[in-house]
């Protein structure tokens, strides 16, 4: 089949950093810089960019200079992400918190979050909402935090709009709460639907689709159904009742081979970006077998005959799905 020949890979910065954990909080190696990390990454040849988090990684007071680093290895920002989860300000919620002076500091973190972007030279913004939700029988308004978050994914659809800037949407059924409003791609896409605005679309991280029971193959379809509303790619792989945040491939190599052909199917254009963390692992081979892994994938669809997919596909018989991955995948 014929698959793009350019594609572009990408990192979380978390991935190089102590990796910590709830029961070592300092984690499991020593910190270094920002500029240590970024001139570690600059190691892979195939990593042309980064996602930086709003307030962890980056803020309005560093921007510049994280640019200036940035630009030193020859390294692109590629997302950025408004920080909704990590303040204690946002305990009961970010934008669909029952305290007002949370909920206009959420907006705040939005509105940072794009003024970086277009500063960066990044089209794309990641809003991810693991603060609103809740985590017990009678404790919200389902409507009225929905109607929150669906004007604050509007309002930042607006000013995003004219700055340049992408929102895309990213999803988890868990964790911080034990249930995230924002769990699946199909309420995803509601709300990308309900904003009205046609620069709202989704991220698919790999890991958090997983963990929302979800195929992450058919959530790319039913994107593309949607509108070619898929933005962007997050890689990861998990046991699907934890965000583990493994090395692509190694839980469910088979998913992700079909994952990487409907990517290519559906015409995604967008960057493939490591959303790992290396607890115990060495960053630099584990991103690299990552890569090596999408990339021997890739390989593979492309020597195979796109009309033997599509028979496939078309008959729906297991067995020779299995025939098909044994011939061509297992070698």
């Amino acid at each position: 089949m014929e698959i793009r020949k350019e594609i572009d890979f990408g990192t979380t910065i978390a991935l190089w950093g102590p990796c910590p954990d709830r029961f070592l909080s300092q984690g499991y190696k020593k910190d270094t810089s920002f500029e240590q990390k970024i001139e570690l990454i600059s190691k892979i040849e195939d990593i042309k960019g980064v996602d930086l988090y709003g307030d962890w990684d980056v803020n309005l007071d560093n921007v510049h200079k994280v640019k200036e680093i940035l630009d030193a290895h020859s390294l692109k920002t590629l997302l950025v992400t408004a920080d909704l989860n990590s303040l204690p300000e946002f305990g009961r919620g970010s934008v669909a918190s029952p305290i007002k002076s949370s909920r206009d500091l959420g907006w705040k973190k939005i509105k940072e979050a794009i003024d970086m972007a277009q500063i960066l030279g990044s089209e794309m913004v990641d809003l991810w909402f693991g603060q609103d939700g809740y985590d017990y029988s009678f404790q919200i308004d389902y409507v009225w935090g929905w109607e929150r978050i669906i004007q604050a994914i509007k309002d930042a659809a607006h000013y995003a709009d004219e700055k340049g800037v992408k929102i895309a949407l990213e999803y988890k059924p868990r964790e911080p709460r034990t249930h995230i409003f924002t769990a699946t791609t199909a309420k995803m896409l509601l709300a990308a639907n309900q904003s009205g605005m046609d620069n709202v679309g989704i991220l698919i991280d790999t890991g958090h689709a997983y963990n929302a029971g979800e195929n992450i193959s058919e959530a790319v379809a039913i994107c593309k159904l949607a509108g070619d509303k898929l933005y962007y790619v997050h890689v990861n792989d998990n046991y699907k009742v934890w965000d583990d945040d493994m090395m692509v491939g190694s839980i469910h190599p088979f998913e992700m081979v079909e994952f990487l052909y409907w990517l290519e199917r559906t015409g995604y254009k967008g960057p493939i970006v490591l959303d790992m963390f290396a607890f115990r692992e060495d960053p630099l081979k584990a991103a690299r077998e990552s890569i090596e892994f999408i990339k021997r994938i890739r390989n593979l669809l492309q020597d195979i005959d796109e009309e033997e997919i599509e028979k496939l596909l078309r008959n729906q018989d297991a067995t020779e799905s299995m025939k098909f991955l044994r011939k061509n995948i297992i070698k």
